[in-house]
């Protein structure tokens, strides 16, 4: 009687979590909402780097992620579609601009979102707030190796040309006038000394003449003797200053001349790098060149960033859960370390102290010496500490499947998530070895509080055995506790406060 009691009660736990399990899926199905925040869209020439799920931001704060990419139909361009967390306005004057995130080839978008008022032609006009499925206009790209090449390769001939004509006039106009104006100063100093001479043979034979003049025409003379000499002196200065300054000209030519030839054979060098980059020599012509090298860098890069995007989204949780069992009278503690790398998927890893412990048996038999056995004892120890590796896969947000090693022991469990996880039902099977029946744990948890930091749990444990095959350890219980919660933030603010403390008490 009492094993079809229980055949009973099992088989009916099984169809009311199945049931409550279809009834969920089935609203979800229908009723489940399939994003929030509006999608909007934008064409891109290049779409290199930017995945599913990359984030979108907006003055280093993440506003969003990218929703889907995919071939526009209308033109050959890639049109990327974003979805906007709830609350996010964006207007049609907004900008959005793809950014380097690393050095592995990982970019984002960086989104402008606009204003109420916007300026065309200088006047200030009202401008539309965008709905879901608008598209933004105002795009900014970053310029990729291969423009800046086609660029390089462009420039090229124009500075070519400019070299040559710079070249051409150093050695025609330029050097013919600085020829002309040295032998121009050549000539004139050779006539001024020709008729500074003859002036001072004419003030010789004055002087002659004129001994018999009297002092007045002698001082007169000497006077025009010194004015002679005084120009002399000032020409032959002269005429040193312009020769070095032609000197200097021509130095200054020649120069030029050098620095022309210089920077000519610079660009034949880059010209020709140029020309073996476009023909694929070389490791960075190859890099540059081949498909089959930038796919393979592409398909890196994506792994890498995929990779790291997965380090930098994992969320750490931990929880401490204290439960107090009213019919054995002993308290139950829960540490649990839960590691979130997507909202829908979830690794737990929890220690449990169990007053119930793991029951492990060692019987001592006592023999006589014809082979009898004259004595029997058995030995139960118990061993309190437990432990919980669990992987978890969350449906539509609102159903939670579990299985792994549940408290040192094989099980499954089954979590529905209520009133935005504000109420918690869980349903846990296992321990199929040291009782009659498998284990079956109920348990509600209720979050008086909109942060959900805290909760209030109660259930029913071990609910078909009615008593333990081994003492007192087992069997049906009924518990009520609490539960605190921590994520990434409040362990952080921990850590700060904690730190602070610490350095506040040394000194």
């Amino acid at each position: 009687m009492r094993r079809s009691w229980a055949a009973a009660t099992v088989g009916a736990l099984v169809l009311v979590v199945g049931a409550l399990s279809y009834f969920l899926v089935k609203v979800t199905n229908e009723r489940a909402p399939s994003g929030e925040g509006i999608l909007v869209w934008g064409r891109f020439r290049d779409a290199a780097g930017l995945f599913q799920k990359s984030r979108v931001q907006t003055a280093g704060i993440p506003v969003g992620q990218i929703e889907k990419r995919e071939l526009d139909p209308d033109m050959p361009m890639a049109r990327i579609t974003v979805r906007l967390l709830p609350g996010v306005k964006v207007w049609e004057n907004a900008v959005v601009s793809k950014k380097s995130a690393s050095l592995l080839g990982e970019f984002y978008l960086e989104i402008d979102p606009g204003t109420p008022i916007g300026i065309v032609k200088g006047e200030k006009l009202p401008m539309r707030q965008l709905k879901n499925g608008d598209q933004i206009l105002n795009i900014r790209e970053p310029t990729g190796m291969a423009d800046l090449m086609a660029d390089v390769g462009t420039i090229m001939p124009i500075m070519r040309d400019i070299l040559q004509d710079v070249r051409t006039l150093t050695s025609g106009p330029i050097a013919s006038a600085a020829e002309n104006v040295n032998k121009m100063i050549e000539t004139n100093s050779i006539v001024l000394q020709s008729v500074l001479t003859k002036v001072d043979h004419i003030a010789g034979d004055i002087e002659q003449i004129t001994d018999t003049e009297g002092g007045n025409i002698r001082i007169a003379i000497q006077n025009v003797r010194d004015i002679t000499e005084s120009i002399k002196s000032l020409v032959g200065t002269s005429e040193g200053q312009v020769s070095k300054t032609g000197e200097a000209v021509r130095g200054s030519l020649q120069k030029l001349q050098a620095t022309v030839d210089n920077l000519d054979k610079s660009l034949k060098n880059v010209e020709t790098i140029t020309t073996r980059l476009e023909k694929g020599e070389g490791t960075a012509g190859r890099l540059l060149t081949d498909d089959t090298i930038a796919r393979n860098v592409e398909d890196i890069t994506e792994d890498a960033g995929g990779f790291i995007r997965g380090i930098t989204k994992l969320q750490t949780i931990v929880g401490l859960r204290t439960e107090y069992n009213f019919l054995s009278g002993q308290p139950k503690v829960y540490l649990s370390v839960q590691l979130v790398p997507r909202p829908d998927k979830f690794y737990l890893i929890e220690i449990v102290d169990d007053p119930r412990g793991l029951r492990e048996s060692v019987v001592t038999n006592t023999e006589s010496a014809r082979g009898n056995t004259i004595s029997k004892s058995t030995t139960y120890s118990l061993n309190r500490f437990k432990y919980t590796l669990q992987f978890g896969k969350t449906f539509f947000g609102l159903v939670t499947t579990r299985f792994g090693i549940k408290e040192s022991t094989g099980g499954v469990g089954l979590d529905f998530h209520l009133f935005r996880e504000r109420l918690l039902l869980s349903v846990d099977l296992f321990d199929t070895q040291f009782n009659r029946y498998p284990r079956v744990q109920g348990r509600v948890a209720i979050a008086p509080f909109n942060q959900r930091f805290f909760y209030l749990s109660g259930g029913v444990d071990d609910i078909i055995n009615k008593r333990a095959n081994f003492g007192s350890s087992g069997g049906f219980d009924w518990f009520l506790g609490g539960q605190l919660v921590f994520n990434d933030e409040d362990l952080k603010s921990l850590l700060l406060f904690g730190g602070g403390a610490a350095g506040g008490a040394k000194k």
